[in-house]
């Protein structure tokens, strides 16, 4: 072979290095997709407190027909409890007191004062009533016995803003005003926990859509091949699981909220039988129970729209991954070509 037929052999083999371009934006873009999702949140859980609000009286009695279906259930005999946190209605003004004092140590030096004063917020701000001490100590136990930690965790409860079962504490923790209607849903997770294989394994794929969405998204946005680029007959399984895991994020990342979505489902719809037999036997008046399933469809549509998104955010990811290596291998290309038709003129020319 002679050596001109090499050198043209070698021009044609030689590619432009290729970098892996817009990892970074493109991991933004399921965060930036989720801002106005958690913005709504905040207004669509101080609508529903004040949709599932209610009086001192009917508190009493929801509390007497949740101890009522506690026992009809066998709930309470398999260690099933519900506890309340006393709701701090001054808990927002506390918050917007420490971002002022941080404000301040940002900008100003930093006096025993203000240090006194931070000190003495935050022991207000985790200060709880004897009566929350069970609700405590179960959220304690729920991770591993830290007192500490769970009282910081228990704000969000006594803001009024959440409502939760304990799985492996085995019990319920509601506001003592806020959100007490979403007790009989929180009674559906605790059937499910308590009950068969198949709940109990729902139960515990949960965390996967906390985990999978973001494992998904990493293989797609690092994978430097592109979903409309073909695959190659050398491509090793490495390369073919990646390429498909990148062209079918969006729908994986929905599949991952499903088992959490059906658990949070059949919650609802278990807890609402609940409800619907203690109405029956005129243990829960008919306007508690219709309070009742309007919160379990309230916090049923914000899972629903929790998986929604993921599915949007992975699959925008993936668009704007694309976009940005595309356009970015389009001008190496073009550089890469001026160079290459430039050496043959040269050669031509010395020719």
């Amino acid at each position: 072979m002679s050596a001109n037929s090499i050198n043209s052999q070698t021009e044609r083999n030689r590619q432009p290095k290729i970098r892996n371009k817009g990892i970074i934006r493109a991991s933004c873009i399921p965060t930036i997709v989720a801002i106005p999702t958690s913005i709504a949140s905040i207004k669509f859980i101080n609508t529903v407190k004040k949709l599932s609000g209610i009086s001192k009286d009917d508190s009493i009695e929801l509390s007497k027909a949740v101890q009522k279906g506690l026992h009809e259930t066998g709930l309470y005999d398999k260690g099933v409890r519900v506890y309340k946190i006393k709701e701090n209605p001054t808990l927002s003004e506390f918050m917007k007191k420490i971002m002022e004092l941080v404000k301040k140590f940002i900008t100003k030096k930093v006096d025993k004062n203000s240090i006194n004063e931070t000190e003495t917020l935050v022991k207000n701000l985790i200060k709880y009533d004897k009566k929350d001490l069970k609700a405590l100590n179960a959220m304690a136990e729920e991770i591993g016995g830290d007192k500490i930690i769970a009282k910081f965790q228990a704000l969000i409860f006594k803001e009024g803003a959440n409502a939760c079962y304990l799985p492996h504490a085995n019990k319920i923790i509601t506001p003592d005003k806020s959100l007490q209607t979403s007790v009989f849903h929180e009674m559906g997770h605790a059937l499910n926990n308590n009950g068969g294989m198949l709940l109990k394994v729902l139960q515990k794929a949960r965390p996967l859509a906390k985990i999978t969405p973001a494992i998904i998204l990493l293989i797609a946005i690092l994978n430097k091949r592109k979903t409309t680029d073909k695959p190659k007959e050398n491509d090793s399984k490495l390369q073919k699981g990646a390429d498909f895991v990148k062209k079918n994020a969006g729908i994986l990342t929905g599949l991952s909220f499903v088992p959490m979505i059906l658990e949070e489902g059949i919650a609802s719809l278990r807890g609402q039988k609940i409800a619907k037999n203690l109405t029956k036997t005129g243990e829960l008046s008919k306007e508690l129970f219709k309070k009742v399933k309007l919160t379990n469809l309230c916090g049923f549509t914000s899972y629903a729209l929790t998986g929604i998104i993921g599915y949007i955010g992975a699959k925008l990811a993936v668009k704007v991954k694309d976009k940005i290596q595309a356009n970015y291998e389009n001008k190496k290309f073009i550089k890469f070509n001026k160079m290459n038709d430039k050496s043959k003129s040269l050669k031509m020319h010395q020719g």
